[in-house]
């Protein structure tokens, strides 16, 4: 396929590669699809990586992220890479963390441990966020050269390569194999629940009325909440009498909980 394309003579084309050498299978098999790109022999091929870490100090929007990295030397391979927590708040590579930011070393005249990063993010992370980079990596692809004499075998024979693994589960009714692994499942995740922007009184101050904040429940408690009851003579024999039907009750349904129960040898 690598050797027609260039000589189609222009990019954007689509390819299809069918399989008429088997008899045995009684209609053709597409094998491949493809587009021409571009007429470069030498491309690039990349693949996704994804880069775990962990918060190991958090500062206001600035936080130390450890396991990510290795060395100093990936950390300023990256820097200005867009890294994600779980929860969604976005962030960025800055620099190796220093030895004056919060990366001490263990022992007194050692060295800062290598590896954690400093990032940014657009708000304030937790010690339980993890944090993910995306980012591609370059595959060396092996080269194989199998060379086929055809042209020694005589006119009246047929030549036919190597079986491929869809028919021979085809003749020996095998079924595909399934990896539970490879399976996707349903991700669920907790909706995470962020703290309101508080905005101070000197700043609100200083605001237009369009962009101070408006309609804010006041968070002192109500005087029908803090209001003390006092309660009649017989109302609180009443509230008695229900309390110790609620006790019975719950004594009760624990012995027919403990009789349903198996006993176990």
């Amino acid at each position: 396929m690598g050797l027609i394309a260039p000589a189609l003579g222009f990019p954007h084309l689509y390819i299809c590669q069918i399989s008429l050498e088997g008899t045995l299978q009684a209609t053709f098999r597409i094998i491949a699809t493809a587009v021409v790109l571009e007429f470069n022999h030498a491309a690039r091929i990349v693949k996704k990586i994804k880069l775990v870490g962990y918060p190991c100090k958090i500062f206001k929007k600035t936080a130390l992220i450890r396991d990510m990295f290795t060395s100093d030397l990936e950390i300023a391979r990256f820097e200005g890479a867009a890294v994600r927590t779980v929860s969604g708040i976005r962030g960025q590579v800055k620099k190796a963390a220093k030895e004056d930011s919060g990366n001490q070393p263990k022992k007194k005249g050692g060295y800062p441990k290598e590896g954690i990063a400093r990032c940014t993010f657009e708000d304030r992370i937790l010690m339980g966020d993890i944090v993910f980079l995306r980012a591609w990596t370059q595959v060396e692809v092996p080269r194989f050269w199998n060379p086929l004499t055809t042209a020694l075998q005589p006119r009246n024979q047929t030549w036919k390569g190597m079986k491929t693994v869809a028919e021979l589960r085809n003749e020996r009714n095998l079924p595909v194999p399934v990896n539970k692994d490879s399976l996707y499942m349903p991700v669920e995740r907790k909706p995470k629940k962020f703290n309101p922007v508080v905005i101070p009184k000197s700043l609100q101050a200083a605001l237009p009325f369009a962009s101070k904040p408006k309609d804010i429940p006041s968070r002192r408690r109500l005087l029908e909440n803090r209001r003390a009851v006092v309660m009649e003579p017989h109302e609180r024999k009443v509230l008695a009498l229900v309390q110790h039907y609620q006790l019975i009750r719950h004594e009760k349904k624990v012995l027919t909980e403990k009789d349903e129960r198996p006993e176990t040898s």
